[in-house]
């Protein structure tokens, strides 16, 4: 078995320092399949689109005689094409988990990549561990952070073939780089950005060569910025600043979008761990010196990514249009990528901070999957009672009035409506089917009351939901999270009702009182 020899020799030869850090990518993965119900707003809204792609045309979900594809407006539907992709092999709901994953481990992974590229120590990626369930994962913008860990590819891929430029290498990038833009145009601008600050200007042959691989998503990048209404309007964010933040509020504000996930003090401590970490292991590799200029000269130059990150967080609005959170974005990537400005200690020291990091990475894990699962026994409820009540295809306005928790901030429950959507299809409101940058809109003529997408902050606004006329004659079912729905006077009846959620069906013509 000549196969098998090599394979176990190869594996053998991988140092023990690789598979820490693979072991701790994949343990990093745990809050997202340890539950059914993560806490993570928008996590039912994604894997709902997910259904919707992979189920278009089944007639068991109905998706087809309201909705129609327009996968061009969306500038992150790689997310969503690879959801539907992976469904297809092991359903929507562990589509969802994989994605996700690839945004846990894969920035761990995608940070060992970068650290190697630099000549540094791949246990330094162990740091990033304590910053992945932030506030924006905890908020759900899943797109934008699966594109994290494919910018640290990119940024890792780049500096290989500027060194050893190789046609292979090349076309692996140009598609890396085409596929982070479809994931995200935030990290994507951020990798760009590194590649212009690595790129060789004084060698304009070598400039010619470093250039072609980004060719490709460059002009797909400016169509999108010059020739969309979505990318109009988030090139606006960038250009057209309105209501930028005085800085000092915008410095009290800062820890909020850092890590302040939740009301306990379990966050502010992982904090400070972090930054006791860094600083003690920069302290042990005070003296060391670089073992390869070259690779600690592109160091230097990629050390402007995390101050360009933090200075944006100052000069960038916090919202534009239906576009939410574009400033409160870039703390995260401020201190991710300052990461790979850490120096590790050589010998017995290397070990001390190892030891550190991966204390603080457990930690982190340990504190985010205690809450995943707290939330999902003490506050989820009968939500999965609820939707069994619905019958499949139903045109479904859910209004959730009691959105908050007390395991964590953020309103997690805003978007639960969205899982009738992946269970059975139909119509779900809130949903941004019809708005510029989203993969389907409404057939003509098939929109919800007013006839259009949704208006904005629909959901979070239930209770002008009952006066506004946007439920009549429309919606079979309601479901509800919280009291606040004047059942009759928006002529529904109670189906279900539970401890948390309850299930409203609209009368027929002419029923009576509620029975």
């Amino acid at each position: 078995m000549p196969l098998l020899s090599t394979l176990l020799q190869r594996l053998r030869a991988v140092r023990s320092s690789t598979w820490l850090v693979f072991a701790v990518a994949i343990a990093a993965t745990v809050p997202a399949w340890i539950v059914r119900h993560p806490p993570v707003t928008d996590w039912p809204f994604h894997e709902a689109t997910i259904r919707v792609l992979r189920s278009f045309h089944d007639p068991a979900y109905g998706f087809d005689a309201h909705y129609e594809l327009k996968l061009g407006n969306t500038q992150y539907i790689a997310y969503y094409l690879i959801g539907a992709l992976f469904a297809l092999v092991v359903g929507v709901k562990a589509a969802q988990v994989l994605l996700v994953s690839s945004y846990l481990a894969g920035t761990v992974l995608g940070m060992r990549a970068l650290l190697l590229a630099l000549g540094k120590d791949e246990r330094l990626a162990l740091l990033a561990v304590p910053l992945l369930y932030n506030v924006l994962f905890m908020f759900g913008l899943l797109p934008f952070l699966v594109g994290i860990p494919a910018m640290l590819f990119a940024l890792a891929l780049t500096l290989e073939q500027l060194r050893t430029p190789s046609v292979s290498r090349g076309v692996a990038l140009a598609l890396l780089v085409v596929l982070l833009f479809h994931l995200h145009f935030f990290p994507f601008g951020v990798f760009a950005l590194g590649a212009l600050l690595l790129a060789p200007w004084a060698r304009p042959r070598a400039f010619v060569v470093y250039s072609a691989p980004f060719a490709p998503a460059v002009v797909l990048a400016l169509r999108w910025m010059f020739f969309t209404d979505a990318g109009k309007l988030s090139s606006g964010a960038l250009f057209d600043r309105h209501a930028i933040r005085p800085p000092l509020q915008s410095l009290n504000e800062l820890w909020r979008w850092l890590l302040d996930v939740a009301p306990d003090d379990r966050d502010e401590l992982v904090f400070v761990g972090f930054v006791l970490v860094l600083l003690f292991t920069s302290a042990l590799a005070q003296g060391d010196r670089d073992v390869d200029e070259e690779r600690a000269a592109d160091g230097r130059k990629l050390g402007m990514l995390p101050i360009v990150c933090l200075v944006l967080y100052f000069l960038l609005e916090e919202g534009h249009g239906y576009i939410w959170i574009i400033a409160q974005r870039f703390p995260f990537l401020f201190l991710l990528l300052l990461v790979p400005m850490v120096r590790m200690p050589r010998g017995s020291r290397a070990e001390l901070a190892s030891a550190a990091a991966l204390a603080l990475a457990t930690g982190a894990i340990t504190v985010a999957a205690q809450r995943f699962v707290r939330f999902e026994l003490e506050e989820v409820g009968d939500i999965d009672e609820a939707i069994e009540q619905i019958p499949p295809r139903s045109k479904v306005a859910a209004l959730v009035f009691d959105k908050g928790s007390r395991v964590v901030h953020h309103t997690p429950f805003l978007h639960f409506g969205s899982y009738v959507q992946t269970e059975h299809g139909g119509v779900l409101q809130f949903s941004y089917a019809g708005y510029a940058h989203w993969p389907f809109d409404y057939r003509p003529g098939a929109a919800p009351p007013p006839g259009g997408p949704a208006r904005l902050r629909w959901e979070w606004t239930p209770e002008e939901t009952n006066v506004s006329g946007e439920l009549a004659g429309y919606y079979d079912i309601v479901l509800t999270r919280g009291a606040g729905f004047d059942a009759e006077r928006n002529g529904f009846r109670v189906r279900y009702q539970g401890n948390r959620w309850a299930v409203w069906e609209r009368k027929a013509p002419g029923d009576a009182q509620e029975r």
